[in-house]
């Protein structure tokens, strides 16, 4: 048994297609496989947009990490190697910064700035501290009237790692509401 189609999309030398019931069924198969390709590919990436759900997500962000923290107190001179201790806790998210320290509860890069301000004629100066090895330095105090000296850095750090400042000579505190010595840090992203 012989089909006869009649297109008008057949080459322009012919005026129709003749097709065999074999090429028909033939073509059908081929098309049916393809279209089993197309719906695997499909299912792949809609498996793929479900791993990615809004829970999984979740797990990828970084945690919150952050403290901002300033001394509400006059501490007049201190000895080379005083740990400051802060006293006006503004922002501890994650509870990282204790009783001076900030201990690092994820692996990853934090950033860290501390500032000191200080009157003329009251020099000091704070050390930034990881694990006891001094990464920053800051000074104030060495000019006329209030000076205050801050610096920003970034750091690598693993689970239990401790950054910490230091002072030594004048370190001031707040004066008529006005914080001018202060320590913050975040975690930017943990790995």
């Amino acid at each position: 048994m012989q089909i006869e189609i009649v297109t008008t999309a057949c080459s322009q030398a012919e005026s129709q297609c003749v097709y065999t019931m074999e090429n028909v069924i033939d073509k059908m198969a081929r098309l049916g496989l393809k279209l089993e390709t197309i719906e695997k590919r499909l299912e792949k990436i809609e498996s793929r947009q479900d791993a990615l759900s809004t829970d999984s997500l979740d797990a990828l962000r970084t945690p919150m990490v952050v403290f901002r923290i300033q001394l509400n107190k006059y501490l007049g001179r201190v000895t080379t190697g005083t740990v400051i201790k802060f006293d006006q806790v503004d922002l501890n998210l994650g509870n990282a910064y204790n009783d001076g320290y900030f201990t690092a509860p994820f692996n990853g890069t934090y950033i860290f700035s501390m500032v000191l301000g200080n009157p003329s004629g009251k020099q000091g100066a704070f050390f930034m501290r990881k694990n006891g090895v001094g990464i920053e330095y800051a000074i104030a105090g060495h000019t006329t009237g209030w000076n205050i000296g801050g610096v920003s850095t970034v750091a690598f750090l693993d689970v239990g790692d401790r950054v910490w400042v230091t002072g030594e000579g004048h370190v001031s505190g707040a004066n008529a509401d006005r914080y001018h010595t202060g320590f913050s840090g975040m975690l930017v992203n943990s790995y």
